[in-house]
């Protein structure tokens, strides 16, 4: 079976239970962040790329009032039918946008905190596309407010193609990802080949989906190039716990951000 470049993202529940390990963990951080960084800044949370809304519905659960978006409906119309049958509507604005293209959304100056964890960002393309989604942000975030993000900065040359293995379950459903990471082998190639194996088990029997696509790459000086060429700057580094860290290549941490 050929993989499919979006397969991965067909199914909101398939996606939602994979990845529901550790949201609470990271939204944990979040909070962190927005203690540290975001003082006296707006309530309101926006996630671009927001998928099924997992980490949207535990900020809710924590009485924020959030903001989400994606490019997949299906992903959306998951997101709000949970809100619904939750009783949640009121305190999530949820819509299916561009990360290039969103901020007509949302009022201006009402985000507190953003955020995109998890290479998500770098699902973005070029560089040009980047400089704008920050210039979306930028539009949308409070005086006082931040823009976290997570990202994995690459070391052009020395790092091994790699496999993780990720694991979820959800009442009788089983998940599980064989994930393999194929880095670029020189930094004129901006891009790292991600390949993904889909086990889900259910009563009913076993689904394999096989998916691929590819992610931006970006070492620490093209990372700080393209900041320093949009309309945020870099207020500090912290690790996935929301502490302070030094970036590292390879290495996976979250940059907080602010309008200039």
């Amino acid at each position: 079976m050929e993989p499919e470049p979006n397969a991965l993202y067909a199914d909101p529940s398939i996606y939602d239970i994979l990845h529901a390990s550790g949201t609470a963990d990271d939204v944990n951080a979040l909070e962190r962040i927005e203690a540290c960084f975001c003082a006296g800044a707006t309530g309101t949370w926006l996630e671009p790329a927001c998928g099924s809304g997992r980490y949207l519905r535990l900020a809710v659960r924590r009485g924020k009032s959030v903001v989400g978006f994606d490019l997949e409906e299906h992903m959306i119309a998951y997101a709000k039918d949970i809100a619904d049958r939750r009783n949640t509507s009121d305190q999530q604005q949820l819509f299916v946008a561009d990360m290039r293209s969103f901020a007509e959304h949302i009022a201006p100056g009402s985000i507190g905190l953003a955020f995109n964890l998890i290479n998500t960002i770098r699902h973005l393309e070029t560089d040009e596309d980047l400089i704008q989604h920050f210039a979306e942000i930028e539009r949308c975030l409070d005086t006082n407010g931040v823009y976290a993000v997570g990202i994995s900065l690459t070391a052009y040359g020395l790092e091994m193609p790699s496999e993780d293995v990720w694991t979820g379950k959800r009442g009788t459903c089983e998940v599980m990802q064989v994930i393999n990471y194929l880095p670029p082998a020189a930094e004129s190639d901006r891009a790292e080949q991600i390949y993904s194996h889909l086990t889900v088990t259910r009563p009913s029997g076993e689904e394999h989906i096989p998916s691929s696509y590819t992610l931006r790459t970006y070492n620490e000086s093209q990372w700080r190039d393209v900041i320093d060429r949009s309309a945020l700057r870099v207020l500090g580094v912290v690790d996935m716990l929301g502490e302070p860290a030094e970036p590292e290549e390879p290495g996976y941490a979250i940059w907080v951000l602010a309008p200039r």
